[in-house]
């Protein structure tokens, strides 16, 4: 990455904190997805809320948190054969 993109994306990440959001790249860091998995999770309706801004895409934070916490599952304790 030069220079200038750096800056540049370092300048778009400012002004997310301000509108309290993740920018794409900050989204995909968190959760280890491609590009291309976040966006077809949009297409489908089944990733957090976003907004788009020209070419950007910004997440709501609380949204990304929202996402992130239907995605906790509970560890089963014990001998999970006896479940079943």
């Amino acid at each position: 990455m030069t220079a200038a993109s750096t800056a540049d994306l370092d300048r778009v990440r400012q002004m997310a904190d301000r509108l309290d959001c993740f920018i794409e790249e900050d989204f995909l860091a968190l959760t280890q997805y491609t590009p291309k998995t976040a966006e077809a999770l949009r297409k489908r309706g089944q990733g957090p809320a976003y907004m788009r801004l020209g070419h950007r895409v910004l997440y709501p934070r609380q949204a990304v948190a929202d996402f992130v916490q239907a995605r906790v599952r509970e560890r089963v304790s014990g001998n999970a054969k006896g479940l079943l």
